[in-house]
């Protein structure tokens, strides 16, 4: 028979368990003390890189070496950095997130994103800009994911600066338009007013699909001064 004492500790141990959870792996839901268990992180679909322009990741023909979807879009930024391809489950995680409220996903995507950026970088860029929301998008959803994505390369790198820009002009997805109509989409939608004379700048964004969004930006830190502009995401939607 049980004492009273033991029966005490494991009433409390119960009572512990439903008030403070065991941490939780985002993706399976088992127990794991990191946001992502170990299974998880390696089953998720890395960004293949062989073969691929090294500018703006699109796969590449055999024996080809210009690239025609940079020549296509004139991409105006240097490269775009990422490790992972927008496909499940990541995708819904970051939907989650997006549209759904899941804050707590934070952590998990923060520290990916940071995973993804470190072993491209020599040294830390002059300014990092994040794509803003428009103003009414930002205050339905309460808060801009690519700046959540950047809390751990923030705690990692206190020093980096951060530059925040103004969106004017509230748009439709650009996956969703073609060519013209992503142009016309973009159009005067972003203003940048600072000084980039000589300096490196990293675009910040979630996913980049098209890079419309992006280069649009681009274009503007180069108009400023700009000398190089790099892309940083937490994946790229392969064609």
């Amino acid at each position: 028979m049980l004492s009273v004492t033991k029966l005490y500790r494991l009433l409390n141990n119960y009572l512990d368990k439903l008030i403070i959870p065991e941490p939780q792996c985002v993706l399976c839901t088992s127990v794991s003390q990191e946001a992502i268990c170990r299974d998880c992180y390696h089953a998720l679909v890395k960004l293949p890189l062989k073969s691929r322009c090294p500018r703006c990741l699109w796969a590449l023909p055999p024996k080809e070496i210009a690239c025609s979807n940079c020549k296509e879009h004139q991409f105006q930024f240097e490269r775009i950095i990422a490790s992972y391809s927008y496909a499940f489950p990541l995708d819904r995680v970051l939907q989650q997130l997006k549209y759904h409220e899941k804050i707590e996903y934070t952590t998990a995507l923060s520290q990916l994103f940071w995973s993804a950026i470190a072993p491209h970088l020599t040294k830390l860029p002059d300014a990092i800009i994040p794509v803003p929301l428009h103003h009414k998008k930002h205050k339905i959803r309460g808060f801009n994911q690519v700046h959540e994505l950047l809390r751990e390369f923030h705690q990692l790198n206190p020093q980096a600066p951060l530059l925040n820009i103004t969106r004017h002009k509230e748009t439709q997805p650009q996956a969703t338009l073609n060519r013209l109509q992503r142009a016309n989409n973009l159009a005067n939608a972003f203003e940048i007013t600072a000084d980039l004379r000589g300096k490196h700048i990293a675009l910040v964004d979630d996913v980049v699909t098209t890079g419309t969004t992006v280069n649009e930006l681009a274009k503007l830190c180069k108009q400023q001064g700009a000398a190089q502009v790099d892309v940083w995401c937490l994946m790229r939607a392969l064609e």
